[in-house]
């Protein structure tokens, strides 16, 4: 029996295609089980051209689906297969099925068919065409795995190549295909979010721009779209427009609930939740400003037992009209969280990358993924140069190797003149790094941006110009950093009062302060007068990026990060780091170099003449290397270390135990250990209190020197910021006399709310403040009222609020977002 090996192989790969059929699992499990069976081309119904080409496709797929579902009933034919088996190329081997495998196929391929032929016969939108192409070529990627089994010639007309080995790496801001693309895996993201969706039913999720969320919405839409349903807003002109969203809505359910065509909307939710789906709404900010419509879901319908259920993502929290009224979230959406995509397991990445001609190893490829802060598109980016570095040789980067290439790529205080086929070139074309739209040039970012960048996170940011800052990536709430491993679902209430917001991440910190400085000469203050060693170490850390601190080396096997025996810089390493650092912000800093009276890694010599030393030792080097560190400090001979006011052992390592050993140190100075993060974009800080007692925080590399005191009541400490804005030329694109100022008129039929009367209006002209605009509305609108008369409003968290000063300056404004202004009743030429 010469194929009795053959058909082994076969049995065993078609066992294992029914399982995960039978599982209904993801993509990327069948995709690994077709390719232990044959590389498959699903590509033939692709989705370009216009509406009549995409329908001449659909029936040619409806042609050959029916011919290829009658070969599949035809149960007791032998079916042939063709290079089925890895390295079996040209082996044709025969198989007789025992039972009825293609069950589960055929009534996937017959439902299909039929959708097709509805949509054919009602003369379906482009939408509804590519849907259902869509869906054909989901369901045969599943059909395929036995289709080359239990059929014949018909099939291997579907499928006449095997599936490209090669992958790409997406475009910027395109979402990642999974099937041709490079693409961070989602599995547990999506069991996870299964698990919330149950539990909440409502679930709001929010993220920075271009960190995946349509990556997301479009995965779950595409893998199970007989689950998750992607309803698409309408123009922002009808965002308000009840039937517009319910279209909406129908149009996404239409492809696989058909029977909604004639349902009103109360019987097409009932639908939804009787079949356990799912509402997904991304950029749902716009869905709020329709609250007639929103309201029948994301409150519990009386008609329902639970609510249905709905994703809602969005990098923003609130909406607006084109009246220019605010909508927050809706109070019936208390499951708000901040979605930190995970860092997957690196070995998932790497055989997708290598057929991306991308050569990492497992940790190189998790070094990347820190790197990049687990953003989704900057890691893209950064796979992207790599691949132009590599060009082709496939000799895998180990960790160091990756290390050592980033830190001799990187210049800190170059991204403007970096070219754009480097690293930085590359990363600053991603949104997340470099805003586009109304502030892509650095002559027009707003006044509370340069504040946030140079003084840190904020609560006190006009609520209009926070959702625009939100919108184009500018700034997102601050998610207090209490884990050493985020989760990636965090609570947080943003509507809550004294919630901060800071800049979106580290490098877009990185790349607007040396661009601001660089163009428009921004400079900060920081306090040079620390109380501690502490205090003065916390100068220093949110400066100290990954190729500030490491140091590399050239063989003959490339550029390699000189590394310790954790896996990280040496201590020499961050000590002249932080004294590059230290001297720049605080003022006298040096390393010590005497052997009798002492080698201190950091001594500082203030103003006034108070002295800080501070001695630095690896956590690996163990507790006895660590105690003798800690006896220079009370050796008589050295009096470098004896003499200095304030002393400090620095224990730099890993997380781990860090506390405990921090905790272990003799007291009578004081103890700080430092744990970075693998890529080194924030530092875990621990701090001996008293005893064994320690402290800890995170300290985000963010370029906002920070400050650290003792207080008497928990947590017994405070960080607070030691850096001030200084001075920036005023931006030639944003001047601070905006030439023109939108407005309209508001009145107040009962005294306290107002409403809008008519339409908004410009005044043009030099406009310097309040007591402009006013003369300038009197004169457009030609009042015949004294201008100090009128009462001039602009918008803060959904209301109107009075401007009190007439000096204060007039912010940005248009059409929607505009002044308000008031006049004595019964004034003539009312506007």
């Amino acid at each position: 029996d010469n194929n009795a090996e053959d058909r082994l192989h076969l049995e065993e790969a078609i066992a294992e295609a029914e399982r995960v059929l039978q599982d209904n699992d993801t993509v990327e499990k069948i995709k690994a089980v077709l390719r232990k069976a044959q590389k498959i081309n699903p590509g033939k119904w692709t989705l370009s051209g216009k509406k009549d080409e995409l329908k001449q496709k659909l029936r040619e797929f409806v042609e050959e689906a029916k011919a290829t579902l009658k070969g599949l009933k035809e149960d007791s034919r032998r079916a042939q297969v063709t290079s089925w088996h890895p390295g079996r190329g040209g082996v044709a081997s025969r198989a007789s099925p025992q039972q009825d495998s293609g069950a589960e196929d055929r009534r996937d391929l017959e439902e299909v068919v039929a959708e097709a032929d509805r949509v054919l016969e009602d003369n379906g939108t482009v939408k509804e065409t590519k849907a259902v192409l869509r869906r054909w070529s989901s369901t045969l990627v599943g059909v395929a795995r036995a289709a080359k089994v239990l059929s014949s010639g018909k099939a291997q007309k579907i499928y006449p190549e095997e599936m490209p080995v090669k992958r790409r790496i997406p475009k910027a801001e395109d979402p990642a295909v999974f099937t041709t693309d490079v693409f961070i895996p989602l599995d547990e993201t999506i069991r996870k979010l299964d698990v919330l969706l149950q539990d909440e039913r409502v679930v709001f999720l929010r993220a920075g721009v271009a960190s995946g969320k349509s990556t997301l919405a479009q995965h779950l839409c595409t893998t199970q779209p007989s689950k998750y349903f992607g309803v698409h807003a309408p123009l922002a002109k009808d965002a308000t427009i009840f039937e517009m969203w319910e279209r909406k809505m129908r149009a996404a359910v239409w492809g696989q609930n058909s029977n909604v065509k004639d349902k009103d909307l109360q019987d097409m939710i009932r639908l939804i939740y009787d079949n356990d789906q799912v509402l997904v709404f991304d950029e749902c900010h716009l869905l709020f400003a329709c609250p007639e419509f929103h309201e029948q879901f994301l409150k519990k319908p009386s008609y329902l037992k639970r609510r249905p259920m709905v994703l809602l993502l969005s990098a923003a929290s609130e909406g607006t009209d084109q009246q220019g009224r605010t909508y927050l979230t809706p109070a019936a959406v208390p499951a708000k969280y901040m979605w930190t995509p995970p860092i997957p397991h690196a070995n998932e990445l790497v055989d997708q990358l290598a057929e991306a001609d991308v050569y990492l190893s497992q940790d190189a490829v998790a070094f990347f993924m820190d790197f990049c802060a687990g953003h989704r598109s900057l890691f893209i980016r950064s796979m992207e140069w790599v691949q132009q570095k590599q060009s082709g040789d496939s000799t895998r980067w180990d960790l160091t190797r990756a290390q050592g290439e980033v830190s001799q790529a990187w210049d800190t205080d170059n991204w403007t003149e970096t070219p754009d086929d480097s690293l930085m070139g590359k990363l600053q074309t991603v949104r997340a790094i470099r805003v586009n739209g109304a502030f892509s040039d650095p002559q027009s970012i707003p006044q509370q941006f340069e504040d946030i960048l140079c003084e840190g996170p904020t609560a006190g940011m006009d609520a209009n110009l926070r959702r625009k800052l939100t919108l184009v990536g500018f700034t997102l709430p601050v998610v207090p950093a209490t884990d050493r491993i985020p989760e990636e679902f965090t609570p947080l209430d943003w509507a809550k009062l004294g919630t901060k917001y800071g800049v979106a991440n580290y490098m877009m910190a990185s790349y607007y302060r040396q661009a601001l400085a660089k163009k428009r000469q921004l400079t900060v203050d920081v306090d040079r007068s620390p109380t501690s060693c502490t205090d003065l170490l916390l100068r220093a850390l949110p400066y100290l990026l990954f190729a500030d601190v490491v140091a590399i080396q050239g063989d003959k096997f490339g550029i390699r990060f000189d590394v310790s025996q954790e896996e990280l810089p040496f201590e020499v390493h961050y000590t002249h780091a932080a004294v590059r650092e230290l001297k720049r912000l605080v003022g006298s800093t040096n390393s010590l170099e005497s052997t009798k009276k002492g080698k201190v890694d950091i001594y500082t010599t203030l103003e006034d003449g108070s002295t800080f030393a501070i001695e630095a030792v690896m956590s690996s080097r163990g507790a006895t290397s660590i105690a003798k560190h800690r006896d220079r400090f009370e050796s008589a001979s050295m009096t470098n270390y004896a003499h200095a006011q304030h002393k400090c052992l620095l224990i730099i390592g890993k997380c781990g135990d860090m506390r405990e050993i921090v905790g272990k140190v003799r007291d009578g100075i004081e103890v700080v250990g430092l744990a970075p993060n693998p890529s080194h974009t924030g530092y875990y800080v621990y701090v001996k209190r008293q005893g064994e007692k320690v402290v800890d925080f995170h300290i985000p590399c963010d370029g906002v020197a920070r400050g650290f005191s003792w207080k008497d009541e928990e947590p017994f400490f405070e960080i607070s910021s030691a850096q001030k804005f200084k001075y920036i030329e005023p931006g030639s694109a944003a001047p601070q006399r905006p030439p023109a100022v939108w407005v309209c008129q508001l009145g107040s039929p009962d005294g306290k709310n107002f409403e809008v009367i008519g339409n908004p209006f410009q005044v043009k002209g030099v406009l310097a403040n309040v007591d402009d605009l006013k003369e300038g509305i009197k004169n457009k609108a030609e009042l015949s009222i004294p201008s100090f008369k009128m009462d001039i409003y602009s918008k803060e968290d959904g209301g109107w609020v009075k401007e009190e000063t007439m000096s204060a300056s007039l912010r940005e404004t248009d059409e929607a977002d505009c002044y308000g202004f008031t006049i004595p009743a019964g004034a003539a030429g009312a506007a």
